[in-house]
């Protein structure tokens, strides 16, 4: 492997052979090949939270003779990294065909579904399931892109019977207002993606450190600062072929945790269902075209 070799790339296809603590390695240089690719042995085994044996373990799984090796390619590719704007302006210009485009970008979706998957973990998975059956009501924090992955989680959840209140677009005062209503018994939940907004994870941290809400933490990356300080962390993949921000494993992340919520929650579900169902024939009774209404 050259200087000239993709090194992300090389990661990427690298991902399903690595070990769990290895691929938060993979992780982290995914995420910030141009802060990364400066940092020391030491400032990297610090921002990944693995031992330096561990990243010079990684350097070599990945083709690199060693940690300087892997740094010095980063820096490489680094100096031909383009900006999502000028890899969209490529991927129309390219004499590649609109089909060979929609083929790359296809394959890239599926591949950051596959790597999303692939990592999660079972015990992760059954904490954030703990933490949403046993909060009293559920918040949801989001900005940007992030308000979209809370927009599908509100609207899944909700139909669930979940108590579920999405600050995900509010406006800075009622997001102030309704997170000053948290209590310990509350769950917090933070969307958190590159490029990492930082007013809402510096409110989740407050909430966290000084009122003791608990935090589940919906990110790509599990060195991202929102994660630093989650109860629990559940990751995805959100790079493809020209965004940075695919938001499509998050989305099926969510339909998962979703279906097993409901599939662990039978009684729950059931009693809300049968709630629902009554409010709605009353409903109908008086406004017939309601009937349509509940999706």
């Amino acid at each position: 492997m050259n200087n000239n070799t993709n090194i992300l790339s090389v990661i990427q296809a690298s991902y399903e052979s690595l070990s769990r603590t290895q691929r938060r390695i993979a992780d982290y240089l995914l995420q910030h090949p141009d802060t990364s690719c400066f940092f020391t042995l030491k400032q990297l085994s610090a921002a990944t939270g693995t031992t330096e044996a561990t990243i010079l373990s990684f350097s070599r799984q990945i083709g690199c003779s060693g940690f300087l090796d892997m740094r010095s390619k980063l820096q490489s590719y680094i100096t031909q990294w383009m900006s999502p704007n000028e890899k969209i302006k490529t991927a129309i210009l390219k004499d590649d065909g609109k089909s060979n485009v929609s083929a790359a970008i296809a394959e890239s979706e599926i591949k950051a579904l596959k790597q999303t998957f692939a990592h999660v973990s079972e015990a992760d998975f059954a904490k954030a399931l703990s933490l949403l059956k046993n909060a009293d009501r559920i918040y949801l924090l989001a900005y940007d892109y992030a308000a979209i992955v809370s927009n599908v989680f509100a609207e899944r959840f909700q139909r669930l019977g979940v108590d579920v209140v999405n600050l995900g677009g509010k406006s800075i005062p009622d997001l102030l207002y309704h997170l000053a209503l948290l209590q310990p018994d509350d769950l917090l939940i933070l969307f958190s993606y590159a490029p990492y907004t930082q007013f809402p994870i510096a409110l989740a941290r407050h909430l966290h450190d000084v009122q003791d809400v608990k935090i589940l933490c919906f990110s790509d990356n599990v060195s991202a600062a929102g994660a630093q300080f989650a109860d629990v962390v559940l990751t995805s993949v959100t790079k493809n072929a020209i965004f940075l921000n695919s938001m499509t494993a998050p989305i099926s992340l969510i339909n998962l945790l979703a279906s097993i919520y409901v599939s662990d929650s039978k009684e729950r579900y059931s009693a809300f269902s049968e709630n629902l169902s009554r409010l709605h024939s009353v409903l109908t009774e008086t406004c017939p075209s309601a009937e349509h209404w509940l999706v």
